[in-house]
């Protein structure tokens, strides 16, 4: 028989191939450990869907009502619930929906590179660029300090008029003048296209090589530090690698630590002395790696073949172990399996919410327990009304909102004159904020990819934040305004007290708190316009009657 199709694996699994067919299947599992893992796999999954169609879920009480309603309230909660239909179909139609389409549409138009290339592509740009910047820094420090200590001796001589004076001068400018002594510098190799060490060439020295690809067959005696696209390490490192890319592959002798990070990141019989600090989408030790230290994997998936002769701490969405430990076993993920002659020299703790999750073939030596981590439910407040941090916490926040917006009322008297009108302008200013909220972020970041625009996103992004702070501010203040008109500091307690309760709300709380926040920042934003706007006639504050 052919290779058995996943449905047929899948059909025999569930007990459902029936005659030759099944003995064929049986068969090829049979000589096949993949297929048995399969198999296993497939009849968890199907042991737990079968748990879970036998659950039975028990009735809601269904609440009596005191008395009767009458007709009036029977017409109004009718009436109410129309209302808030027709406002949310009418929000999602003409403002989210629009918005929300147009801007998706926008960014799936434009190009956004992996994290792991801004990264590498980031630091290609520093060490290309940043070197010749830094060294034009140090050269002007450097001149400026010569000159301000020649002055001074210079006016020193002129104040005492001594030939010792003199000669110290002399003697500075010749040390000065004199040329650098030679120093044992790092091999620095820097190209835009492919950097090649050689198999035949052996380098005496830590090496940096930042490159769109890496190609190091030969020998380095120190440090390997290597940024690029792609990095392929197959000669042997006397000290430590770190490497940052799209791809890197290590495949010969390290003395000390790995450490870096790429969305493909691999050992392949390789031999490390030293530990491993990996993180990417796809991390692993293929093959006869060996690892004398710890292993820390970070990825969404994490394959470890080879040996590792103390702990391994993975992390990942699926964690496969197939090798040997020395000592402990730490994963967090949702799918942690042993698998084939693999083997823990200690424990395996598995942080978890379901003991499902873990797969243990037959032939799996675990010397130590196995241990199912969790936080306890009793750590995990069911109800946050119920505690009294909470409350704390909000008090905390109404006196710090109360502080900076009493200020910041103070400071610019105009923000007094903010008010929120109906209909058209309430909708507009809701759209503004809207629009503010997505908008900043966006642009920020591309921006950022620039890294030249860099420092103007992260100024963009900390004034976004602090708008979305002030927003509420700014609300509670046109809230408590429209009942206490002519105390300031009354007003605007009353707003923030509003404002707290209504955030805090249960179900609703966090529409309330979307709502607020754009529409204050449409105040907000519509404020600074106007105050712009104004400078030229006077400086008059902005009117929002």
């Amino acid at each position: 028989m052919s290779r058995p199709s996943p449905l047929e694996l899948s059909m025999y699994a569930d007990g459902a191939l029936t005659g030759a067919d099944a003995e064929a299947v049986a068969a090829e599992v049979a000589a096949s450990e993949m297929y048995r893992s399969e198999v296993a796999l497939l009849k968890d999954e199907s042991r737990q869907l079968g748990t879970a169609m036998g659950m039975e879920i028990e009735g809601l009480p269904v609440p009596a009502f005191s008395r009767p309603a009458s007709l009036r309230g029977f017409a109004m909660a009718n009436v109410v619930t129309g209302l808030v239909i027709w406002l949310a179909q009418f929000l999602w139609k003409t403002l989210f929906g629009e918005v929300i389409v147009e801007a998706t549409t926008w960014l799936t138009s434009v190009y956004l590179p992996d994290i792991y290339a801004v990264a590498s592509g980031s630091v290609l740009y520093l060490i290309e660029e940043g070197t010749a910047m830094l060294d034009a820094y140090l050269v002007i420090i450097v001149l400026t300090v010569l000159a301000v200590t020649a002055l001074a001796l210079l006016f020193k001589y002129r104040q005492s008029r001594s030939g010792a004076s003199f000669c110290a001068i002399a003697a500075l400018l010749a040390v000065t003048a004199l040329p650098a002594p030679p120093t044992h510098a790092l091999e620095v190799r820097r190209g835009e296209g492919v950097v090649t060490v050689a198999a035949a060439e052996t380098i005496d020295d830590t090496l940096v090589v930042a490159a769109e690809t890496a190609v190091i067959d030969g020998d380095v005696t120190g440090d390997l530090v290597v940024v690029g696209r792609s990095i392929d390490v197959s000669g042997d490192v006397g000290g430590n690698i770190v490497a940052f890319a799209e791809s890197v592959k290590i495949r010969g002798s390290v003395g000390g630590t790995v450490m870096g990070a790429a969305s493909a990141y691999n050992l392949t019989d390789a031999t490390v002395g030293g530990d491993v600090w990996v993180a990417g989408e796809k991390v692993g030790a293929a093959g006869s790696t060996q690892v004398d230290g710890n292993v820390t994997f970070a990825g969404n998936s994490v394959t470890i073949e080879g040996g590792v002769d103390k702990d391994l701490y993975a992390f990942g969405e699926s964690v496969e172990l197939s090798g040997s430990l020395g000592e402990d076993l730490e994963a967090f993920a949702n799918r942690l399996r042993l698998l084939g002659d693999a083997s823990v020299g200690g424990d395996v703790r598995f942080r978890t919410g379901n003991k499902d999750n873990l797969f243990r073939a037959e032939g799996v030596e675990i010397a130590g327990a196995v241990e199912f981590l969790d936080m306890p439910e009793e750590m995990q407040p069911a109800n946050k009304y119920a505690t009294i941090e909470f409350y704390l916490w909000q008090i905390a926040r109404l006196i710090a909102a109360f502080l900076v917006g009493w200020a910041l009322l103070t400071l610019l008297p105009g923000m007094r004159n903010i008010s929120l009108a109906g209909g058209v302008e309430g909708l507009k200013s809701a759209g503004i904020g809207f629009l503010a909220v997505l908008a900043v972020p966006i642009a920020a970041v591309l921006v950022a990819i620039t890294i030249i625009g860099l420092p103007f996103a992260l100024i963009a992004f900390g004034i976004w934040l602090l708008g979305l702070y002030l927003s509420q501010i700014v609300i509670a203040r046109v809230i408590g305004s429209s009942l206490v008109a002519d105390n300031l500091p009354l007003s605007l307690l009353a707003g923030l007290v509003i404002v707290l309760v209504a955030v805090n709300l249960p179900f609703l709380g966090e529409v309330i708190d979307f709502i607020l926040t754009i529409v204050g920042l449409g105040l907000l934003v519509q404020y600074l316009f106007r105050l712009i706007a104004n400078r030229g006639d006077g400086g008059a504050s902005p009117s929002f009657a």
